[in-house]
């Protein structure tokens, strides 16, 4: 019970600053579950095209869900336990995974949507995402240099 608390109590304590990182575990997580629930949701928008072209849905959900597991593994460990002085450079990490797959799944909503095949408004909401991860790799690393001192 003990160690309930000691994480809950940590959450707690640095949501209000990680609140942007715990928002990215949400399109993460659901968007591999959309992937898993709909196995044929490529087929359904030629938005998809090109990530169709490299990879199916099944790999995508389980990158989706690999990457917000880290995320959130990673929110958990921060601030929990103070002898552990990493738990920025675990966020930065996550944050660069997340970095990873949004530019890939906004790559490949762009490249459709250059083609003809798409929608941008795709690319749009896409990048916003990865945006958002690159602001959480800047405050992590900020927060990296902040330690080391």
């Amino acid at each position: 019970m003990l160690i309930v608390r000691r994480i809950s109590r940590g959450v707690a304590d640095h949501f209000p600053i990680r609140v942007s990182e715990w928002v990215m575990v949400h399109p993460t997580f659901w968007m591999g579950v959309a992937l898993m629930a709909q196995p044929d949701i490529f087929d359904s928008s030629p938005s998809f095209a090109e990530l169709a072209r490299w990879a199916d849905e099944r790999v995508w959900s389980s990158i989706a869900i690999l990457c917000a597991f880290i995320r959130f593994t990673a929110l958990m460990v921060n601030g929990t336990f103070r002898g552990f002085t990493k738990s920025p450079h675990l966020r930065a990490f996550a944050s660069f995974v997340g970095v990873a797959f949004w530019s890939q799944v906004t790559l490949g909503f762009a490249i459709a949507a250059g083609a003809g095949e798409g929608a941008w408004t795709a690319v749009a909401v896409h990048s916003t995402l990865l945006l958002l991860e690159l602001v959480n790799v800047h405050r992590s690393f900020s927060d990296i240099g902040k330690s080391a001192r």
